[in-house]
């Protein structure tokens, strides 16, 4: 079994497309565009990445270690990817593997098809999704789940701790879409050690206690966009959607204007469909309609054919720029989208899980209340 070790949800590459997005090559600004920016640095520095996306707790390390903070600095592994900062694993790989296990992320990977065979199977999968989509009646809500295990590495005054946290990010999305929706975050407490233990933990004061924070916006504004604001890859709004073009070769080009200059090639716009498929908000003919567009990807291959995500199984379909792939994972019976991840294929860290993100919805009555 490969790719059998999580290092971090967030990293550089996602300062790079917040940058991207900040700094085009238009005279005049996008705001758009800018608050998409602000939404992906935001999460790149500890918050959510979008209104749907999953945050992350960086815990102001650098400035606590070198005013001499006592306390054990927090990192999310891997955060600074230029750095190239690797662990030596020795029994440790075996405790990461016993740790996926435990929260069922179960990993087999490798390349198993050519771009050829994974249009193909894109295609048929498109050609599945007939499932309906879940019906929302005026007082309810959408209430997507998005759950995360993510490494991150304890360190200061000569230790160093790696145990991989669970995250999840709930969202309540209203049938009036411009009406208050509510995301609840929440730091279950779940943990599986990598390199050290409960006890290490607690002599250097950690704790993995709960913490919730529940935040409320109009339109789903939670990071600065306001109902006024233009719908994007990140931000699906009905207009956006509406007017997506309908042939998925149209679809495809559209992916690459909207991603120009950036510095992953085709992979990024992976990344942008994935922006796009997480939030739930796609209706399932729009769906099978990426999926149909991205099998156009030159370098889209088959990467894993039994991809487990929390319990979930499918295909893996991904794009590497040479140091990371990027993947979604589709049931190809149904479908669905189940999730997504993000493998390091450079250096020492290769075969490295950087992200694991697994997704679910269901129609609520209710949402949190104040």
């Amino acid at each position: 079994m490969t790719d059998n070790k999580l290092t971090d949800l967030w990293s550089e590459d996602d300062l790079d497309r917040a940058m991207t997005a900040l700094h085009s090559d238009e005279a005049e600004p996008d705001h758009a565009r800018l608050a998409q920016a602000r939404a992906q640095l935001m999460a790149a520095a500890g918050g959510p990445r979008t209104a749907l996306g999953h945050p992350v707790d960086l815990a102001g390390t650098a400035h606590r270690v070198s005013a001499g903070d006592p306390r054990p600095a927090r990192f999310s592994a891997g955060a600074k990817r230029t750095a190239r900062r690797r662990w030596t694993y020795g029994l440790a790989a075996a405790a990461s593997v016993a740790a996926l296990v435990g929260t069922g992320f179960i990993v087999t990977s490798g390349t198993q098809g050519g771009s050829a065979e994974a249009k193909t199977e894109l295609d048929a999968a498109a050609a599945n999704v007939t499932a309906k989509d879940p019906v929302v009646k005026p007082g309810q809500y959408l209430h997507n789940t998005a759950r995360t295990w993510t490494r991150n590495l304890y360190g200061g005054n000569g230790f160093e701790l790696q145990v991989l946290e669970e995250q999840a990010t709930e969202t309540w999305i209203p049938a009036d879409r411009k009406a208050e929706w509510v995301m609840r975050t929440t730091q279950t407490g779940r943990h599986q050690w990598v390199v050290g233990s409960d006890a290490e933990a607690r002599k250097h004061g950690i704790t993995f206690a709960k913490t919730t924070d529940v935040q409320r916006a109009d339109c789903g504004g939670f990071y600065g966009a306001g109902c006024d604001t233009a719908g994007s890859w990140a931000n699906p709004t009905p207009e956006w959607i509406a007017g997506l073009p309908t042939d998925p070769k149209a679809l495809y080009e559209r992916l690459k204007k909207d991603a120009p200059g950036n510095s992953r090639g085709e992979t990024e716009l992976l990344v942008y469909a994935q922006d796009a498929l997480r939030t739930g908000l796609l209706p399932a003919d729009v769906r099978a309609r990426l999926y149909r567009a991205l099998g156009y990807l030159k370098n889209l291959e088959i990467s894993d054919r039994a991809a487990n995500l929390d319990g979930k199984t499918g295909i893996a379909y991904g794009s590497d720029d040479g140091k990371s792939r990027e993947e979604i994972i589709v049931d190809p019976k149904t479908g669905a989208y189940i999730g997504s991840r993000e493998v390091d294929t450079d250096g020492k860290g290769k075969g490295d899980v950087i992200t694991f993100t697994s997704l679910s919805a269901n129609v609520a009555d209710t949402a949190p209340r104040r």
